[in-house]
């Protein structure tokens, strides 16, 4: 094993990282407790983490503290492999958690904070939870469902302070996370292997009933690694993190990958808008994360010297040419695109020198990442030419680099590798020069008279009509078997649905025209941004949906005349 500086430089090369720096990264790192003990010795007394409330953390802190919190858990008795869940906002109490429940040979379950009542209980169910990390701003929402849970919930280790009001309302056995940071001299933290679990995180279940994912310390270590390749992270690197902890993209994407490249990051609880671009500015940021709307979000606010005078400032962003185009005039970034997911991790990603030279063609994603093979398959599995959209298909070339399972759910698990890929549910195309583009959720294609019809195509032309805001195309049983199209709108300004079929009629072929229009306040999406089309789908045709059957069929007889 090689003594120079691990991982090299990213942004001294040419093209993506040789794989066996992949196979040297996880010899070095076979999980995430020798990560952060190595980065600890590596780089002592530099700061690592930095909070918004000005608390700033060292390497070697986070490392101590982490085994300071092992210790705690172990005079809990816990036991190797029982799963404990991290239910609050993004701390460094959150990241010294993650640590000490890995130390401690346990599994660390991510909850998201948006969860209240049954979602809670399906995601600390299905997970085998049986010790809660808990925020103190979140205890209503457990004590709501404590009764269901049963007695399932063993400890509950609040991180704050409890409100008298609802210290007699909790009938867990509870303790504060400060009283359990144990002062310890503790060496023997637990063994764990590469393909062992270092999170299991519930997908959005933007398909249907959420799964929970079992990603493993190789895939964390391979995916930091591809983050570190596409953005150039160096140990001069400085990482915005907004997004939530509980998301692989916050978790892994940034945090993991700021630690394995010796990097700094900057930890907020969610995206403050507002202050964005100040932010960016006082730390010095090199990285962030453009998902879901973010990039819109910040067109939305009044322009400002501040977003354009800044150092380099790399956007990991999975966006439309559009948007991203619109970024890079105003914002004066750089853009990398990326595909992937909970389950995979981010297979597809560029290299660097592309993302810097602006070689990238915007809105792609890029392409394969050197440990994974990625094709595009028809329906029944057979490779597809460039130009012709399919089913995103993910294969490894490297031990572990993708998730081991859904957790209690071997059903599911083989399901999802048919013929020995792993089938994504995603739609989308390569290039004639190798480039991926994501085009659309599987479970969105249409099916209308013998044609195959993209929702994404519909949503992206409705999104031309400057009136729409957002818009979800979603299929709908037909009375004559297959599907009719309906769109589901949110607006800027106000619009009847007629004038909305005259667009669609004037710019998009007859059969995409939407039968079904719904106008909604807004679009429901996960904590990443993406549109929750299951929910819209179950919904289906709602009372206040307008069927524009009669209007589109007068219009086309009018055309004719």
């Amino acid at each position: 094993m090689s003594n120079k500086i691990f991982p090299p430089d990213p942004t001294a090369k040419k093209g993506f990282y040789d794989i066996n720096i992949y196979l040297e990264a996880v010899k070095r790192y076979p999980n995430l407790v020798k990560l952060i003990e190595n980065k600890s010795i590596e780089n002592g007394e530099k700061t690592w983490l930095i909070y918004e409330d000005g608390r700033e953390f060292t390497y070697k802190e986070v490392n101590d503290l982490s085994t300071s919190f092992f210790a705690g858990l172990k005079s809990l008795g816990i036991n190797k492999e029982e799963k404990i869940a991290i239910f609050a906002n993004n701390s460094p109490e959150w990241i010294i958690s993650y640590f000490g429940i890995l130390k401690a040979g346990a599994i660390p379950v991510t909850v998201n904070i948006n969860f209240i009542k049954d979602p809670l209980i399906y995601n600390l169910e299905k997970s085998d939870t049986s010790h809660l990390i808990i925020d103190s701003k979140l205890l209503q929402a457990f004590i709501d469902v404590e009764d269901k849970l049963k007695n399932k919930i063993k400890n509950l280790i609040i991180i704050g302070d409890v409100e008298d009001k609802l210290k007699n309302k909790i009938k867990t056995q509870w303790m504060l996370y400060k009283d359990l940071l144990k002062s310890s001299n503790e060496k023997e933290v637990s063994s764990q292997k590469p393909y062992d679990i270092a999170a299991m995180i519930l997908t959005s279940g933007t398909t249907g009933p959420s799964k929970v994912v079992a990603d493993t310390h190789a895939q964390f270590i391979y995916t930091a690694l591809d983050m570190i390749d596409a953005g150039g992270v160096t140990p001069n690197s400085n990482v915005y993190v907004y997004l939530p902890l509980y998301h692989i993209m916050a978790l892994d994407l940034a945090t993991i990958s700021s630690m394995l490249a010796n990097a700094k990051m900057v930890l907020v609880k969610t995206l403050y808008a507002s202050r964005f671009w100040e932010d960016i500015n006082k730390y010095n940021i090199t990285h962030f994360h453009a998902v879901g709307p973010i990039l819109e979000i910040l067109f939305k606010q009044p322009k400002t010297d501040l977003e354009i005078n800044h150092g380099q400032l790399i956007a990991i962003a999975y966006t439309s040419k559009v948007v991203w185009l619109e970024a890079v005039k105003r914002f004066n970034i750089y853009i990398t695109g990326g595909y992937g997911s909970t389950e995979a991790g981010i297979p597809v990603t560029s290299p660097y020198d592309e993302v810097i030279e602006r070689k990238v063609p915007p809105g792609s994603s890029g392409k394969p990442a050197p440990p994974f093979e990625i094709d595009i398959v028809d329906e029944d599995g057979f490779s597809l030419p460039p130009n012709k959209v399919g089913e995103i298909v993910v294969r490894p070339k490297l031990p572990w680099s993708i998730f081991r399972e859904y957790y209690n759910m071997p059903d599911k698990t083989i399901e999802a590798f048919k013929g020995l890929w792993f089938h994504t549910g995603d739609l989308g195309v390569f290039d004639e020069n190798g480039y991926l583009y994501f085009v659309d959720r599987a479970k969105d294609a249409i099916r209308k008279k013998g044609e195959n019809i993209s929702s994404y195509e519909i949503e992206q032309t409705l999104l031309k009509f400057d009136k729409i805001k957002e818009a979800a195309v979603i299929p709908v049983p037909s009375e004559i078997g297959e599907d009719e199209v309906m769109a589901v709108i949110s607006l800027k300004e106000k619009v009847n649905p007629e004038e909305i079929i005259d667009f669609c009629l004037e710019n998009m072929p007859k059969f995409w025209v939407p039968r079904y229009i719904r106008f909604v306040d807004s679009l429901p999406r996960t904590p990443t941004g993406r549109i929750e089309k299951y929910k819209l789908r179950n919904q289906g045709i709602t009372n206040d949906t307008v069927d524009m059957n009669l209007y589109i069929k007068q219009k086309l007889q009018s055309t004719k005349r």
